[in-house]
């Protein structure tokens, strides 16, 4: 078993590239708004939606890592935006790293990134949009991206995640100057050095 994490901005191409890994056999994917959403469409997405978004997805994990005979999968695909400037969003990477770690499982981390001219156009592609209630009103949504880019700090230092998270395999990978499928057969050949 293990868990597959794809971190990046808005519109990076974590969504795509997960589905690309999914339908390669590698695993299944949880992107981060199919548990966001869900409370959202009862709650706003306040900070009690994204609390409750990540006690769901840290139970997920617990019960995975200790279910093994009746999963459906060897492997959690998930997606999740990062602020590395943010202790919260490192905690979590490491809460998350750590139920996985603690039942000798293999973590690996993939950073995606994309310039910011390249996120805006992916911002409002059909699939995004059908996947992603949230972003649907388009105007709001590139203004949230936006914002995000100037506030949070989206992309990790050289060596930072590495650094950090000592016991993770991590990786990087430029969207811009790949295809999904390209991406996803880096992340499987760069995943395979370390489960052979």
């Amino acid at each position: 078993m293990s868990l597959i994490v794809l971190i990046g901005a808005q519109a990076v191409g974590k969504m795509t590239v997960g589905k690309e890994l999914e339908s390669s056999g590698t695993g299944r994917l949880l992107f981060n708004h199919e548990t966001i959403d869900t409370f959202a469409r009862f709650l706003g997405y306040g900070s009690t939606t994204f609390a409750l978004s990540d006690k769901m997805r840290k139970d997920l994990f617990h019960v995975f890592v200790t279910n093994t005979d009746t999963n459906t999968t060897d492997t959690i695909i998930f997606t999740v935006m990062i602020d590395f400037d943010s202790p919260d969003d490192t905690n979590f990477l490491r809460d998350i790293s750590d139920i996985f770690l603690d039942a000798d499982q293999d973590v690996f981390f993939v950073e995606l990134t994309a310039p910011l001219d390249t996120r805006i156009e992916r911002n409002v592609m059909p699939d995004r949009l059908a996947a992603k209630p949230s972003k649907r009103n388009v105007k709001k949504s590139q203004m949230m991206l936006l914002q995000s880019d100037h506030d949070f700090r989206l992309v990790s230092h050289p060596g930072e995640l590495e650094a950090t998270f000592p016991n993770v395999h991590c990786t990087q990978i430029d969207t811009a100057k790949s295809t999904p499928a390209t991406s996803a057969h880096t992340i499987n050949a760069f995943i395979k050095q370390y489960l052979a």
